[in-house]
C-alpha cells in the first residue's frame, strides 16, 4: 500500500512539473543576410535568455495523458529569477505550487497536506535541462536544434537534449516573430504524453525579491523527501 501511495505521489509530481527549462526571454539579433534564419532564432534566443534577470507571466497548461486517455488542465502564474529560482503558483488546481529555491525543488499538494521535496540537481533525469534552467546551459551545446517553420504565426524551434536518458521525445518552442517572446512550449515525453504550456502577460526585469522563493506552508503539512 505504501508503494502504491508513493507511486501516485510521483505521478502527480511528474505531471504537474511544467518543465521550466522552456522559460526563456525574448529577442532577435540580426547578423546579416548570409546567416540562416535558423541561426537568427537560436542566437537571439540564447543571448536574450542570458540577459534575463527575472520575469513573471500567466500560464495555461494542458497535458494529454495517453495511458489514462485524459486531458489535465491547469493555470496560474509563474515567476523566475536567475540563477535557479522559480515559482509556479496554480489557480487551478487551487493552491498547488512548484517552487525551486536554488537548492531544492518542492511540490505542494494542499488537498493531501503534503510537500514533495527533492534536491534540485536530482529533480530531472538529465542535468542538461536543469543546467539551462540555472543559467549555465547553452542551446547549441546542450541541444540539437532545428527551425521547423511557422505555426499560427509563431516560429517553431525544435529541441532534442543531447546525452539525455530518454525522458523527452520532443520539445517544441513557439516564438513570437517580432519580439521573440515564447508564446508556448510543447513537450512530448517518451510515453507519448504531450504537455502544452501557453504564456501571456510576460513582464521582465521587475526586480523579484528572493523572499518570494522561500517555502512558507501552513502548520501540519507533511514533507516527503525524495533522494538525498
Amino acid at each position: 500500500m505504501q508503494g502504491k501511495s508513493r507511486g501516485k505521489r510521483l505521478a502527480g509530481f511528474s505531471s504537474s512539473l511544467p518543465l521550466v527549462i522552456f522559460l526563456l526571454a525574448d529577442g532577435f539579433l540580426c547578423f546579416g543576410g548570409e546567416i540562416k534564419e535558423e541561426e537568427h532564432v537560436i542566437e537571439g534566443l540564447q543571448r536574450n535568455y542570458d540577459s534575463a534577470v527575472d520575469f513573471v507571466a500567466d500560464f495555461r497548461q494542458e497535458t494529454e495523458v495517453k495511458t489514462l486517455n485524459r486531458n489535465l488542465k491547469a493555470r496560474g502564474k509563474v515567476y523566475f529569477k536567475r540563477p535557479g529560482k522559480m515559482l509556479w503558483r496554480y489557480d487551478e488546481p487551487k493552491g498547488e505550487l512548484v517552487l525551486a529555491d536554488g537548492k531544492s525543488l518542492y511540490y505542494y499538494q494542499p488537498e493531501q497536506r503534503q510537500v514533495i521535496k527533492s534536491p534540485l540537481k536530482n529533480a530531472f533525469r538529465s542535468d542538461i535541462p536543469l543546467s539551462f534552467l540555472l543559467g549555465i546551459g547553452n542551446l547549441k551545446r546542450d541541444f540539437r536544434l532545428s527551425l521547423k517553420g511557422l505555426e499560427q504565426q509563431h516560429y517553431v524551434l525544435q529541441l532534442h537534449p543531447k546525452n539525455e536518458s530518454g525522458r523527452f521525445g520532443e520539445i517544441l518552442l513557439g516564438l513570437e516573430r517580432q519580439a521573440f517572446d515564447i508564446a508556448w512550449a510543447r513537450i512530448r515525453d517518451a510515453a507519448g504524453n504531450i504537455t502544452t504550456i501557453r504564456f501571456s502577460g510576460i513582464r521582465k526585469g521587475i526586480g523579484l525579491k528572493d523572499s518570494l522563493f522561500r517555502l512558507q506552508l501552513p502548520d501540519g503539512v507533511d514533507v516527503v523527501e525524495l533522494g538525498s
